[in-house]
């Protein structure tokens, strides 16, 4: 989601009314924003709700540990309770601008930020679409997933696509995570190579970073 200095300068540049939009793989279009900062859900299509670490419900007013995503049109892939793993403060009251479908605002996963020792001293915390977006622009690989083992230590997995040279496609992957992870300051972090392929979550997803526990 953008800030509201990069709505400004947008507006100024295009001309243009700027509406903050929520959505996933799993639901392109979860909610829409308004002028008065809230997200509204798509609530006639799908479900959310914000719970707990235990998957309790998370009373309005009050920020959740993740979300479960129900849609309400899929006839050929069902979703049910799809724990979307993003934090979100559902709005106790009626929102100022009028729309009467329940209004949230996502805090993100902030969970799944990694965080590593700077050389200066410190630290810095990288999103995991900063590692997707790069891993992504890589060809040959169908899948990918980074695991901090350490405080300065990652490893990648791959599932490469098929007739991939794998030690060629390690070699660029290990090129261009070096280069992130130095252009953040955090140069002297190890990048490893892992054995076995991307694993699956409890609930089922691929999650694209998976912090130090």
């Amino acid at each position: 989601m953008s800030s509201d200095r990069d709505h400004q300068r947008i507006r100024s540049a295009f001309g243009a009314r700027l509406v903050n939009t929520y959505g996933c793989n799993e639901s392109l279009a979860l909610a829409y924003g308004c002028g008065f900062g809230w997200l509204h859900v798509h609530s006639d299509w799908l479900i959310l709700e914000p719970v707990d670490s235990d998957l309790r419900p998370t009373p309005p007013g009050r920020e959740s540990f993740t979300v479960l995503l129900t849609s309400l049109c899929r006839w050929a892939q069902p979703i049910l309770r799809y724990d979307l793993g993003d934090s979100v403060l559902l709005r106790p009251d009626a929102c100022p601008c009028g729309d009467p479908l329940p209004a949230i605002k996502v805090r993100g996963r902030a969970a799944d930020l990694l965080s590593f020792p700077r050389r200066d001293g410190g630290s810095v915390r990288i999103v995991p679409m900063a590692f997707e977006t790069l891993l992504e622009s890589i060809p040959d690989i169908d899948l990918f997933q980074i695991v901090q083992t350490a405080p300065s230590c990652v490893r990648v997995r791959i599932r490469s696509a098929a007739g991939a040279d794998r030690d060629r496609l390690w070699a660029a992957v290990r090129k261009e995570m070096i280069a992130l992870l130095t252009a953040h300051g955090a140069g002297q972090v190890s990048v490893e190579r892992a054995d076995e392929p991307p694993e699956q979550s409890p609930g089922g997803k691929y999650r694209v970073v998976i912090p130090r526990s």
